[in-house]
């Protein structure tokens, strides 16, 4: 199979309980976090939206194993028509703990932020937690794991896969090969965003390029913002 005729389309979950500030993290767990009654609605048009793409055979499923992601998958598919209320889906969806949420450690965020200014957004890790690079690595064990897959099954052209937001811009990173001053351009999507990577010939204005792939769907800072794609370096 020609790997260039893949199309990959990454969804950050729905709105949770600790979006809403219902829920907080220390207390609950943040596996543990469930979604909000809109992000469930949230994901179910998602769901309606992308069902052509979602229902076409040979398309493969991947999620986080948070609460959150299995139940926003659950109603993308629900959305789609690939699965019956309380029922089991109708496609095997892929669960790998690689794709779960950075590991923000049992510690205030908040009381780390000059550390993280001084010793870098990128390479910093939490106290208990890890960093971006961390998660950094885990994505491109991930996308070998996953492209592994897709040249065992030859009739596969779709991926959807459902994650974090930060996981999400990790993986575009390592997918397209940008640079850590690239990455640190990119605001987290909103609850249930979805970023879409695919051959340049099939994109229309990409914010980023790499060879002959580009990507769209990103939130890209106002600051940072350009008519034309940014070329990933080495590229």
């Amino acid at each position: 199979m020609d790997i260039t005729d893949l199309t990959i389309k990454i969804c950050r979950h729905a709105e949770s309980k600790q979006n809403t500030g219902c829920l907080d993290i220390r207390d609950v767990g943040d596996y543990r976090i469930p979604l909000a009654d809109e992000g469930a609605t949230q994901a179910l048009q998602v769901g309606r939206e992308n069902a052509a793409f979602l229902r076409t055979p040979g398309t493969l499923f991947y999620r986080s194993p948070y609460l959150r992601v299995r139940q926003t998958m659950d109603n993308v598919l629900l959305g789609a028509g690939l699965k019956e209320p309380g029922g089991e889906p109708v496609v095997r969806v892929y669960e790998d703990p690689q794709l779960r949420e950075v590991e923000h450690g049992y510690k205030s965020v908040d009381q780390q932020e000059s550390m993280r200014k001084l010793h870098g957004w990128f390479y910093y890790r939490y106290e208990g937690g890890e960093s971006p690079a961390d998660c950094y690595d885990r994505c491109a064990s991930f996308i070998e794991s996953m492209m592994q897959q897709v040249r065992r099954k030859p009739g596969t052209r779709q991926i959807f896969i459902c994650t974090h937001g930060l996981t999400a811009r990790l993986l575009v990173m390592r997918f397209l090969y940008l640079t850590v001053e690239q990455f640190e351009l990119l605001d987290n999507p909103y609850n249930c965003d979805v970023i879409t990577i695919a051959p340049l010939k099939n994109l229309v204005n990409p914010q980023f390029a790499s060879r002959r792939w580009g990507v769209v769907g990103l939130r890209v800072r106002k600051e940072s913002e350009k008519n034309t794609p940014i070329v990933a370096e080495g590229a």
